[in-house]
């Protein structure tokens, strides 16, 4: 795998645990769901991120970890329009993602479309899977 995922827990304190583990679940919930596929030369993360716009998205690295985060206020616009039913709106949020040494840093590219956040993320020279067919003779 190209990452771990990087968990917060400020789970330490006794009297806080219900409300910490509460709130964890509610932020696992909110959290868009991702793929990764790891190929001969690069791996890529599939944030599953519908209703979005690409400018919503930050994407930033700090030092190993790869920060996806997104801004939205929790309300809906008042004078937006007059719902009836609302059982979706997209929502702020943030993945973290260690990368490991195979991780070119400087080549990191990312497109957004249907829905789908598609991060790229290439391999090092000498880090890329080396596939050969052997013949049955």
């Amino acid at each position: 795998m190209c990452y771990k995922a990087a968990h917060h827990s400020h789970m330490g304190r006794h009297h806080h645990h219900r409300h910490h583990v509460r709130n964890a679940w509610k932020n696992w919930l909110t959290q868009p769901p991702v793929n990764v596929e790891e190929l001969d030369d690069k791996y890529e993360v599939h944030l599953f991120a519908a209703g979005y716009a690409k400018s919503d998205f930050q994407i930033v690295l700090q030092d190993n970890t790869l920060i996806i985060r997104v801004d939205k206020p929790d309300n809906v616009n008042e004078s937006g329009p007059n719902w009836r039913r609302l059982e979706f709106q997209p929502k702020s949020f943030e993945r973290r993602f260690e990368l490991n040494e195979k991780i070119d840093k400087e080549a990191i590219s990312a497109t957004y479309e249907d829905g789908i956040l598609k991060v790229t993320l290439q391999k090092r020279a000498g880090f890329e899977s080396v596939r050969q067919e052997i013949d049955i003779v």
